[in-house]
């Protein structure tokens, strides 16, 4: 019996978010997400931009934002160590991006 195309689609791309779930922390690359879904590069990223509306690369990033901004508010962690527990080894990468998504610093944010 045949596996219906979307099956196979949501299957794939219930792999890759358990995955990115499981892995936010860890350096996470292209070529690890393509194997999981017997890619190429070049088509997973297609793939992944065709089904989840944005690309690997901003998804990623804002996952890791989402779960900062919650640590933030939740932890007495440093900003620091948030943003290696989130998979962010640049601490200036970090709080640029995460101002760019917020409006605010991460120290702001967690004062508010």
């Amino acid at each position: 019996v045949a596996v219906p195309e979307t099956e196979k689609v949501s299957d794939k791309i219930k792999n890759v978010l358990d995955y990115i779930e499981l892995h936010y922390s860890e350096t996470i690359t292209v070529s690890q997400l393509a194997k999981l879904c017997y890619f190429s590069d070049y088509h997973f990223m297609r793939f992944f931009k065709n089904t989840m509306g944005v690309s690997f690369t901003t998804y990623l990033c804002d996952f890791r934002l989402n779960i900062a901004a919650r640590l933030l508010v939740t932890t007495d962690d440093s900003i620091l160590s948030i943003a290696e527990s989130c998979g962010f080894f640049n601490l200036s990468y970090f709080n640029r991006t995460f101002k760019k998504k917020y409006g605010v610093t991460p120290g702001e944010y967690r004062k508010r």
